[in-house]
């Protein structure tokens, strides 16, 4: 799996918004079918419809950020030390 920190930040962020589990779980394929080249993509824009790479930010204190371009959703991911 590509970057399991940010995937587990991204399923938190859709939980926490009381997605649907049928579109968490619609997620978690897309997400598993990634292949190694493929930006990872925002969830928000995804379950939209549209397919939208997360961009990465400069790491701020003990966390990295990646951030959709398009609907300008900000993630942050812990760094383990």
């Amino acid at each position: 799996m590509q970057n399991p920190a940010l995937f587990h930040v991204l399923l938190d962020y859709l939980e926490e918004n009381d997605t649907p589990a049928i579109e968490v779980q619609r997620f978690v394929d897309r997400w598993h079918r990634l292949r190694p080249h493929e930006p990872l993509p925002c969830p928000v824009c995804y379950l939209a419809g549209e397919e939208q790479p997360l961009a990465a930010l400069p790491a701020q204190g003990k966390f990295e950020r990646v951030k959709c371009p398009t609907c300008r959703t900000q993630f942050d991911i812990p760094i383990d030390e």
